[in-house]
């Protein structure tokens, strides 16, 4: 019997000594968390006429009211170097003709990366460097992908910024890549952006995280 008992109690220390060095990676490699639960945790608040901006009910919404419209959220972070940033999103409301991007490398509003996914199964890579877009995936253009959910389903989105490679993930499948080395460093982010035909557009993000990516 006491072998037994101190067999259990060996096997809960092994547990508890692995579990402990899970989280000490974890946070080592995690530099920035938000579940949203706490409205103060920096992220871009407003409403206006063009949409809304903020923290409800443990999610993140951003609501585009016009038509053709594009609103940015960034938390107010500096991350000098490389990132990999990861974020599940679902659409609330409104056209599956839309943009659903995360930021990366922001420096201001005229200058950032831009990585998309759309809820009809596109996607694409686009920078805007000092205030003029351009499109830098594969064929200059959105393309259409397997692995990234359509309509009201919820997508996991990660986008990795290490060096001058660009990848977006969509559910853990890669469905785009590009090339560019003007920015580096800077906040990250989120954003949407309407139809042109119609507004109301209406997102919601959860979960969302910064890290040093893991290198090879």
């Amino acid at each position: 019997m006491r072998k037994f008992f101190a067999l259990i109690s060996l096997m809960l220390i092994l547990v508890t000594a692995l579990y402990a060095c899970d989280r000490k990676s974890v946070k080592q490699n995690t530099l920035f968390f938000d579940d949203f639960s706490k409205s103060g945790s920096g992220w871009t608040q407003f409403k206006n006429d063009q949409g809304t901006l903020e923290y409800v009910n443990n999610y993140y919404r951003m609501f585009v009211n016009k038509p053709s419209t594009l609103l940015l959220a960034t938390p107010g972070k500096s991350f000098p170097g490389d990132v990999s940033i990861e974020v599940d999103a679902s659409k609330i409301g409104g056209s599956d003709d839309n943009y659903i991007g995360v930021l990366c490398h922001y420096q201001n509003p005229d200058n950032y990366y831009i990585l998309i996914v759309t809820s009809d199964g596109y996607s694409g890579i686009a920078m805007r460097k000092g205030g003029k877009d351009a499109m830098i995936s594969p064929g200059l253009k959105f393309l259409k992908m397997q692995g990234i959910k359509k309509g009201k389903a919820t997508n996991h989105i990660r986008a990795d910024c290490v060096g001058e490679t660009l990848t977006l993930y969509a559910n853990g499948k890669q469905v785009s890549l590009a090339y560019d080395k003007s920015l580096t460093g800077g906040d990250v982010g989120l954003a949407v952006r309407s139809g042109k035909l119609e507004g109301g557009m209406d997102i919601r993000f959860d979960n969302f995280a910064v890290s040093s990516p893991q290198k090879p």
